[in-house]
């Protein structure tokens, strides 16, 4: 008898462990389930910042993955539960309010990134679309002029996959497409003449260097979240135009005597009377060393030709005598 319940209370032993075992393995099952039903998305402007989401597109977590985006999400805390969407735009309003906007990339308003992490679930097709969108309008919200840039599955490149894992990296075209939207570049206008891919002091990035309408341009982009960490350029050269004449400049080829007559006769040219240019010709002359080989008649001090100036020096007589007989003087 005693034997019988010591076999009794070992089978119900092992019943028990067993339902513990299988109510065990159950949750993992469960667990891993809601695991594969998640996906993340990786906000970039100056900060990153990683938004986990279910299956129904509602945040279930924030992370900042750079100090910046430590710094953003500790400012926002209600957004468990809340939709992407509405997470995105409160962020986007977050990261303006820290004044991340205010700096400018290349010359040009810094994008922003929005990456989808490989392996994410999708609530719906269209769902990185909508999320871009959101963003965008948010960005118009505020007056600012920044673009939104997409990163989606198709966008990291196989090569990189490993034992079944996708690759973390983005493919070169996605870098180069990243790298022409924040220079404000069309691709048609540009020609990509190197193109790495490198590791720089532990970051693995993009380094290119392009040129479009004569300006040459060098861009290191994250070749995991496709952030510009660099971007410079050099502007064309341009043929100096020769400055225009200035309006107070003299001409002293504007003559209508001589060997250098111009050919056009400038009446408005004089130093007397309402017509006064302002400029004195001191070679305009009918004397001495400045003769300029031109009889004035009317320069008179007498008779009907009197031109109201008397020049005192202007004599045949004395010791002011010029030498030259003006037979009309």
């Amino acid at each position: 008898m005693r034997q019988r319940r010591k076999i009794l209370v070992t089978v119900s032993s092992l019943a028990v462990a067993s339902a513990v075992l299988l109510t065990g393995c159950g949750y993992s099952a469960a667990e891993g389930k809601a695991l594969q039903e998640t996906g993340t998305l990786i906000l970039s402007v100056n900060p990153e910042i990683q938004i986990a989401y279910d299956e129904e597109g509602r945040v279930t977590a924030l992370t900042g993955r750079n100090d910046d985006g430590k710094g953003i999400v500790e400012t926002y805390l209600d957004y468990i539960g809340k939709n992407c969407e509405d997470v995105l735009k409160d962020l986007i309003v977050e990261i303006n309010e820290a004044g991340y906007f205010v700096e400018d990339i290349d010359g040009n308003k810094k994008n922003i990134v929005l990456q989808l992490e490989p392996g994410s679930i999708l609530p719906d097709d269209d769902f990185l679309v909508d999320m871009s969108t959101s963003t965008q309008e948010a960005v118009k919200g505020l007056g600012l002029s920044s673009s939104v840039v997409t990163i989606e599955q198709d966008d990291y490149d196989s090569a990189y996959a490993e034992s079944g894992s996708p690759s973390p990296y983005i493919t070169l075209e996605k870098a180069q497409e990243i790298a022409l939207a924040q220079a404000n570049v069309k691709a048609a206008d540009a020609m990509f003449e190197d193109k790495e891919f490198d590791h720089d002091d532990g970051t693995t990035v993009f380094e290119l260097e392009f040129t479009a309408n004569g300006n040459e341009y060098e861009y290191d982009i994250h070749a995991v979240t496709g952030r510009v960490l660099r971007a410079e350029h050099k502007a064309a050269v341009t043929q100096s135009q020769e400055p225009a004449a200035s309006s107070g400049s003299l001409n002293y080829d504007d003559t209508d005597y001589g060997p250098n007559n111009d050919g056009v006769t400038d009446y408005n040219d004089t130093d007397y009377g309402p017509n006064n240019d302002g400029v004195t010709d001191y070679n305009d002359t009918d004397y001495g060393p400045n003769n300029d080989g031109v009889t004035d008649y009317n320069d008179t001090d007498y008779g009907p030709n009197n031109d109201g100036v008397t020049d005192y020096n202007d004599t045949d007589y004395g010791p002011n005598n010029d030498g030259v007989t003006d037979y009309n003087d």
